[in-house]
């Protein structure tokens, strides 16, 4: 067993012919290392396995962004990543049982869409951070993309390309599905009376 530990992690005391013979095996075996098990060894080293809960998260179009970017920085530190779906608010402590069995150093929460969750009592004490998503624990640390300023700033960029393409489309009016109010839409130079307000 040492043998394919140090064949797998690049060992140069392995010789070339023993290497080949072992990664031989390991192909036509399809072996797969046990990284609980290497977990379970590793006791007391650099933390290395993130778990992902992810409420609505995985199944809708617009939040994968956030599962994909989760996944992409925990590889670039060299760490493991895992999720688990919640199929619903009640579906939490379920998942949350089964995310604990394998042991992560980590915990993210998703949700789709900014909403108040009921943190699962088993994962009260976990190294844990809520993504667009608030607990009433207020020492939970939440990432809380910050969407009104996000909207407000594509909105200015779209009337301003509108203004400056409203010759060459035909078009001289800007439709909106609501307005919003307190905010300076002259900015990119349209008149408000040149915006319809639905």
């Amino acid at each position: 067993m040492m043998t394919v530990s140090r064949v797998m992690h690049n060992a140069e005391s392995v010789r070339p012919a023993t290497r080949n013979r072992v990664l031989q095996a390991i192909q036509t075996l399809n072996y797969v290392p046990d990284l609980s098990a290497r977990k379970m060894r590793a006791q007391g080293r650099k933390p290395s396995t993130l778990a992902v809960l992810a409420q609505d998260t995985a199944t809708t179009p617009f939040s994968v962004d956030i599962l994909l970017a989760i996944e992409q920085t925990a590889s670039e530190f060299g760490w493991n990543s895992f999720l688990i779906n919640i199929f619903s608010e009640d579906d939490a402590a379920r998942a949350a049982r089964q995310l604990l069995a394998h042991r992560p150093d980590g915990i993210i929460y998703t949700t789709m869409g900014l909403r108040h969750i009921t943190l699962p009592e088993s994962l009260y004490g976990e190294n844990i951070v809520l993504a667009n998503c608030v607990a009433d624990d207020p020492a939970l640390p939440s990432y809380i993309p910050d969407d009104y300023t996000a909207q407000y700033e594509s909105t200015q960029h779209l009337l301003a390309r509108a203004i400056v393409n409203r010759y060459a489309s035909g078009y001289r009016k800007v439709r909106w599905q609501q307005g919003i109010v307190g905010r300076d839409l002259s900015r990119p130079g349209v008149m408000l009376d040149e915006i319809w307000l639905r």
